[in-house]
């Protein structure tokens, strides 16, 4: 397993504002004709600052890889990259399924959002190889600092 690119730019304290109580969503697209991903991989998709409460994650497949991809979404400690929970917000994604919005669901540990006391990161792990699928995955959060 290894992190094979870094969407998160700006690390865990790049919120889209600098006023706590506010609403906002970040995306982020992975195009794997671009971004080869083997199997195992992780895309870290977000940095998260403590003191930010994650309330929905969604997956949205344009392109679909033509073969077997799934793809889980969960978080991860900002301070060593090791995993809290791969599958938290999305579990097995279907990359192979164009035009699907894949939502976090009741059967996600974070149904419910997740409030994040320490500096963490949002990852797709990859659970299979990709060279062709674009999915676009969005994220809502609260800043509450």
């Amino acid at each position: 397993m290894s992190v094979v690119t870094d969407y998160s730019a700006g690390g865990c304290g790049a919120l889209p504002n600098t006023r706590g109580g506010r609403y906002f969503t970040m995306r982020t697209e992975v195009d794997c004709s671009k971004l080869n991903v083997a199997s195992g991989d992780i895309v870290k998709l977000w940095g998260i600052p403590a003191n930010t409460l994650v309330k929905n994650m969604i997956a949205q497949v344009a392109v679909a890889e033509g073969g077997t991809l799934t793809i889980d979404v969960g978080d991860y400690l900002a301070a060593n990259d090791s995993v809290v929970d791969a599958d938290g917000y999305l579990d097995g994604v279907n990359g192979n399924a164009a035009g699907t919005n894949q939502v976090v669901g009741g059967s996600t540990a974070y149904a419910n959002g997740k409030l994040y006391t320490a500096n963490s990161y949002i990852g797709a792990l990859f659970n299979n190889a990709a060279d062709a699928a674009v999915i676009t995955f969005i994220v809502e959060c609260v800043d509450c600092r």
